[in-house]
């Protein structure tokens, strides 16, 4: 069964108009006149290949976008933040990538028939907040994730893989929002972070999104997707306040804290430099001035030292870290979205069961399909192999 003009026109018609486009603008980075346009948007008229192609180059959308059977639907989460546009804090670039992306890890699962991961909980009816509610909803995900007090290495595939939660790490240019969460039109929830930040600012992103993603968003009267801005002066609402102290909670446990703290107190004769609490920020996967902040809350830090530490140069905590040995930068940031470990393996399960073509899989990637030859390795079935061995 072939689509139609219609169903094509009516597609171009929508990824134009999430990028914010009229007809006249589109027209002209086409090469076609208005008229032109409004008629293949109605399906008075066909499409070239070659056309089609450009298309997709201009609405930044892959070809099987327009082309595949069924209905495409922008979910309530995604519609809402295209209202919230200001090209100077949020483009409509970044939420096409998210939205292309939250549909391509659903096409994934249902291409290898894997396994729903389980919906995080519903938490919008506890009626947490205030940041001592934060503290103990922390403990509860810990607990109920089975982490422990440990800290924790790989957040953006922990949420993706065991909370439930799609996370993507999308680069932001010359826009001040540094994550957001959305719900996909399968109700799932998806986070996105910038990938321009160093690794430990992109894990309290994280897990700030993550306390949204359990509480604000969730709930019949909630909006359905949030986005936190870089703002002067810090977060400063109820909510934001909220999400701030879950994700000191979650990355950085009381107990956990307070353990360190006191073992490098008694190996430093109870002194307390800088360079401690560098190491202690780097154990735990977050900033110095997390870190620090986290001690005022446990009150083991007064806070005008607190305010003193953060009064130097920006680079100072960097600068520390780089002597103690740490990674500051990684490679992250020049990559055009990074993807979580679930969604990289079953694109290249499809891929090796021969259900989708090695350019889809590229497209899926994100990656260059030439490059993308020279990476792959010739794997074994190791049933097979293993049933040969019996």
């Amino acid at each position: 069964m072939n689509i139609d003009n219609a169903t094509i026109g009516s597609r171009l018609q929508a990824a134009r108009r999430a990028l914010g486009l009229t007809q006249t603008e589109a027209g002209s980075k086409m090469g076609m006149v208005t008229s032109t346009i409004s008629a293949i948007e109605a399906g008075k008229r066909s499409v070239t290949g070659t056309e089609l192609y450009q298309f997709a180059r201009l609405y930044q959308r892959p070809i099987t976008y327009f082309l595949e059977m069924g209905e495409t639907t922008t979910s309530p989460g995604f519609q809402y933040l295209f209202r919230k546009v200001d090209e100077k804090l949020l483009d409509r670039s970044s939420i096409v990538k998210l939205e292309q992306l939250a549909a391509d890890y659903e096409l994934l699962e249902e291409l290898v028939e894997a396994t729903t991961l389980p919906m995080p909980p519903d938490y919008a009816g506890f009626g947490f907040h205030g940041e001592q509610n934060a503290e103990t909803l922390a403990e509860m995900e810990r607990a109920r994730l089975g982490l422990g007090d440990a800290p924790l290495s790989d957040l953006m595939n922990l949420l993706d893989n065991a909370a439930g939660i799609r996370t993507f790490m999308l680069p932001v240019e010359k826009q001040s929002w540094s994550g957001l969460v959305v719900r996909d039109p399968t109700g799932r929830p998806c986070i996105a972070v910038n990938s321009k930040e160093q690794w430990y600012r992109r894990n309290f992103s994280l897990a700030h999104e993550y306390a949204h993603a359990l509480v604000h968003i969730a709930g019949t009267d909630a909006p359905q997707a949030r986005v936190d801005f870089v703002a002067e002066g810090g977060r400063s609402t109820v909510d934001e306040r909220f999400a701030d102290a879950f994700a000191a909670a979650f990355l950085m446990p009381r107990r956990a804290v307070l353990g360190q703290l006191e073992r490098n107190l008694r190996a430093n004769a109870g002194k307390f430099t800088d360079y401690d609490l560098v190491h202690l920020a780097m154990q735990f996967g977050v900033s110095g001035q997390a870190m620090s902040l986290r001690l005022v809350t446990l009150r083991k830090l007064p806070r005008q030292a607190y305010a003193t530490y953060w009064n130097r140069n920006q680079n100072y905590f960097a600068d520390l870290v780089r002597a103690l040995g740490y990674e500051v930068d990684d490679e992250d940031w020049k990559l055009p979205v990074v993807l979580p470990a679930r969604f990289r393996y079953l694109a290249v399960k499809a891929y090796q069961e021969g259900i989708i073509s090695l350019a889809k899989l590229a497209e899926l990637l994100r990656k260059n399909l030439y490059e993308l030859r020279g990476e792959l390795p010739v794997t074994q079935d190791l049933a097979t192999q293993t049933g040969a061995a019996g």
